[in-house]
């Protein structure tokens, strides 16, 4: 790897395009630094063993992101998997090594820098031992997909497809793991109970917290070992080979804000520009923002539901683009979220003359706040 950033460019680069998340940012900014510069030593005095990690986060808080961001940064291929999609071999669904057939096509099928991409498996947690309901009963095809990652995580050799594309015969490669940095992420729903009870029964809980900071989600989430991991349900073997634990916390409203208004390629970005192609100018308020960021976290899936309240909101607008550029206007104003008539967007035209939307409607119920 050419030109390896040092752990505080990393993570400049992450702080450009996720809010929040400092602790996560820092641990992964100099994990992934030292992964590179293991395996860019061609002849080390010491073996250094691969250290792979596990993000651990409520849903919407910005692990896929996170993760996809110092890949981009990195300038290696990144290719996702979702757990719940994996079985082990022979089963209906996608093998476990199906993820290294998606980085060797992503880096082009150059095996050489296909072994040194990322691989990120969300949802890992779906796949813990133990049932949702609690109980004892074990998920037997789920431990098999987790022996299945155990065996690529820790660095093997296993054969891959390649796409033969016109040919008839598939062709297949030695695929190499031992140098892929692995990221695994999950919500873990309910683990907080799990780290609550052991932290209870630590006797020097009296002097070091208060009951108060035991009910506060994202200090419980702080304190999470690999044991909590392992009680869970993830096998001891697993959570051996993810010595890296890091935590993320629930985003917060004002979080959501700054998702909006403080990140390169924003969803308000995005929205504005689709609109440019069609020769109109969007323009959010402060107060609409605001609101957004508000209705977001009443939906309980952190920053996810920013793009489908926003989306949700200019559809009305979208669909009438032939009707509106008809009547002469050019930019679309929302002086709030829209979510009563009162509320409606502003239509300016070329005159700069300005009307309310009255044609307007909001897609699918989104409740007054």
């Amino acid at each position: 790897l050419e030109a390896l950033p040092k752990p505080d460019e990393i993570k400049s680069f992450l702080d450009e395009y996720v809010i929040g998340q400092v602790f996560a940012k820092e641990i992964l900014s100099v994990s992934a630094y030292n992964h590179y510069k293991r395996i860019s030593q061609s002849a080390p005095n010491v073996e250094i063993e691969k250290t792979n990690i596990l993000l651990v986060g409520s849903s919407g808080s910005g692990k896929t992101l996170l993760a996809k961001t110092l890949a981009n940064k990195l300038k290696v291929p990144f290719a996702i998997a979702d757990a719940t999609t994996l079985t082990e071999a022979g089963y209906v669904g996608e093998d476990v090594e199906s993820v290294l057939e998606r980085l060797l096509s992503l880096a082009n099928y150059d095996l050489s820098i296909a072994q040194k991409g990322i691989v990120f498996i969300d949802e890992v947690d779906k796949k813990a031992r133990r049932s949702e309901s609690s109980t004892s009963t074990r998920d037997v095809s789920g431990e098999g997909v987790q022996q299945a990652l155990l065996r690529l995580i820790e660095g093997t050799i296993t054969k891959v497809k390649v796409n033969g594309g016109k040919k008839i015969v598939d062709e297949f490669v030695e695929f190499d793991t031992s140098n892929v940095l692995f990221i695994l992420s999950g919500a873990f729903v309910g683990i907080e109970k799990i780290i609550e009870k052991r932290l209870k029964k630590k006797t020097t809980i009296g002097f070091n917290s208060t009951l108060s900071d035991i009910k506060d989600d994202n200090y419980v989430l702080q304190k999470l070992q690999s044991s909590d991991v392992i009680d869970f349900g993830l096998i001891p073997e697993l959570v051996g080979r993810v010595p890296i634990i890091t935590t993320l916390d629930k985003l917060t409203e004002s979080d959501l804000y700054r998702i909006l208004t403080n990140v390169k390629n924003s969803i308000i970005d995005q929205t504005e520009e689709l609109l440019r192609i069609d020769d109109l100018e969007i323009e959010f308020s402060d107060n609409y923002l605001k609101t957004l960021a508000k209705l977001a976290i009443q939906s309980k899936l952190g920053a996810r539901s920013l793009k489908g309240l926003l989306e949700n909101s200019v559809f009305s607008c979208m669909y009438r683009i032939k009707e509106l550029k008809q009547k002469n206007i050019n930019a679309i104003r929302f002086d709030d979220y829209p979510t009563n008539h009162d509320k409606y967007p502003v239509l300016i035209d070329n005159n700069n003359k300005e009307m309310t939307d009255t044609n307007y409607k909001l897609y699918r119920g989104v409740s007054e706040i």
